[in-house]
C-alpha cells in the first residue's frame, strides 16, 4: 500500500509539473526546478546546532538520542503508535510524508524499540550521505523530480518465524 501511495504522489509531483511548464518536453532555461524533500529532512536540518549548514556526525548522534526522548512520552524506553505518531506530527510535519511507523516497526508488533528507531535514522542517513563522509549537506536532501537517486540497499532484521 505504501507503495502504490508513493508512486501515485510521485505521479502526482510528475503531473504538476507538466502541467506548470505548460506540458512541453524538454528543458527551458526560464523554467523552474523542480524538486521533492522528504519529511525526514526537515528533523535532520534541525539536527544542526551550529548552524554551520552541514549536519556532522556527532549532531545526527545527538539529535536522534534527543528524538526518541521526545517522541517516548512516557519514558518506558520504546514507542507505542500514539507516540509515535504525535512525534511525526510534532517534527516532521504530519504523517502524510513519512517516514511511516512501520518503517521504524520492522518486525510490526506494535512497539518501536531504542534500536529499531536508531536502526531506521542511522538508515535513512546513509541513504542520503551521497559522499559517505558521515556528514549531511543540505544539496544530499534534494531530490530533483525524475532525477531521484534509488535508495542504498540496508541491512534491516528479518522477521522471525510464526
Amino acid at each position: 500500500m505504501r507503495f502504490r501511495f508513493a508512486v501515485g504522489l510521485v505521479c502526482a509531483a510528475l503531473t504538476l509539473g507538466a502541467c506548470a511548464s505548460g506540458g512541453a518536453s524538454g528543458s527551458r532555461s526560464d523554467e523552474p526546478i523542480r524538486a521533492l524533500m522528504s519529511a525526514d529532512a526537515l528533523m535532520f536540518v534541525s539536527f544542526d546546532t551550529n548552524a554551520d549548514l552541514i549536519t556532522s556526525a556527532a549532531e545526527i548522534d545527538a539529535g536522534r538520542e534527543r528524538e526518541f526522548t521526545r517522541a517516548d512520552a512516557n519514558s518506558d524506553g520504546s514507542l507505542s503508535p500514539i507516540e509515535f505518531q504525535n512525534w511525526g506530527n510534532l517534527v516532521l510535519g504530519g504523517g502524510q510524508l513519512g517516514p511511516y511507523r512501520l518503517d521504524f516497526d520492522r518486525n510490526v508488533d506494535n512497539t518501536i524499540t531504542r534500536e529499531e528507531f536508531d536502526t531506521e535514522i542511522r538508515g535513512r542517513v546513509v541513504d542520503y550521505d551521497q559522499d559517505e563522509n558521515g556528514d549531511l549537506a543540505r544539496s544530499e536532501f534534494v531530490r530533483l523530480v525524475g532525477q531521484a537517486r534509488p535508495p542504498r540497499r540496508r541491512i534491516t532484521p528479518t522477521m522471525p518465524p510464526n
